[in-house]
């Protein structure tokens, strides 16, 4: 009997398989007919001043009290010299559902005081624009890589017909960014060439009476396209995608080398967890295991007067 259900399932799963293998192989053949849709961008290796900014975020939680911890990491470039600048908050009475949001807009508000300060052409964020609170403060172009797609806002934003429904046909059987590359891919055995290539932007959504715009960008050939959002002059993006380009070889294959340094600088290890709960129990140890007894106390006679 159970081998007759394990044996009815890998035959279902093959079936749904060869499914997807002749509607993929259908979709490939179609995607000629959409390469009016890519745009190729010759990289620009002239000098470009930027603000590349993330953030990484824990929780510490000793004795029943919980205190967060984020650290943004900038890296500025202004002079041809990066320098790399940390800026760590420690926040009381923070939810684990606001804490991601939180580090988001203090990212964005760090980039834009640095901004102010000293002149940039591009400000390059981690995660989407849409959401963030301060983005649409910004006087230069703010460029933002989503390499974890949530939501297919891209295809949500195409108006072309044609192309729309091609998108939403593959959508059923793969994501988005596969979508793009097996597009791209096809651009590229057409033209034989190593550019960078980019989809046509549509608009996505506004921050405030700002446009949002949205497409995907394949900086080396093979790579598998970066959903990007931008915000600023919709007249300038090609021309920011090809500063960026010379920037994104390495150390990881197609994405911004300055947004992969920062990722690294603003990682909270262990060490220094280790360290936050030391400075707990050192400074707070006395007060909190008071609070905590005092309240367990409490619990106790309550419980004793009710029953």
């Amino acid at each position: 009997m159970f081998n007759d259900v394990i044996i009815n399932m890998l035959e279902l799963i093959e079936t749904r398989i060869t499914q997807i293998r002749d509607k993929a192989l259908g979709l490939l053949n179609d995607a000629n007919n959409f390469m009016e849709n890519i745009i190729e961008v010759t990289p620009n290796r002239g000098f470009i001043k930027f603000i590349a900014v993330d953030s990484g975020f824990t929780e510490i939680v000793y004795l029943g009290f919980r205190i967060a911890v984020i650290n943004i990491a900038m890296l500025m470039n202004t002079n041809g010299k990066g320098h790399i600048l940390t800026r760590f908050e420690a926040l009381l009475g923070i939810s684990s559902e606001e804490l991601e949001r939180i580090a988001l807009d203090m990212e964005v508000k760090y980039a834009l005081e640095a901004s102010r300060i000293f002149p940039i052409d591009v400000v390059l964020l981690d995660g989407a624009l849409i959401g963030r609170n301060y983005v649409g403060k910004f006087n230069v172009p703010v460029l933002a890589h989503i390499k974890d797609v949530k939501s297919n806002r891209y295809s949500q934003g195409i108006i072309d017909t044609e192309f729309k429904n091609y998108i939403n046909k593959a959508l059923q059987i793969m994501e988005e960014p596969l979508i793009m590359h097996i597009i791209m891919e096809t651009y590229r055995d057409r033209v034989k060439n190593d550019n960078a290539l980019m989809t046509k932007p549509y608009v996505v959504g506004k921050i405030g009476d700002k446009e949002v715009y949205g497409f995907y960008v394949q900086y080396l050939p093979a790579a598998l396209p970066i959903y990007t959002e931008y915000i600023g002059d919709p007249g300038m993006i090609q021309h920011v995608i090809s500063r960026i380009a010379p920037l994104s070889i390495m150390p990881r294959l197609g994405y911004p080398a300055p947004l992969y340094v920062v990722d690294r600088f603003a990682k909270v290890n262990m060490d220094f967890r280790s360290m936050v709960r030391l400075i707990m129990e050192k400074l707070g140890g006395e007060v909190l295991s008071e609070l905590r007894g005092m309240y367990l106390k409490i619990g106790l006679n309550e419980y004793v007067k009710n029953k």
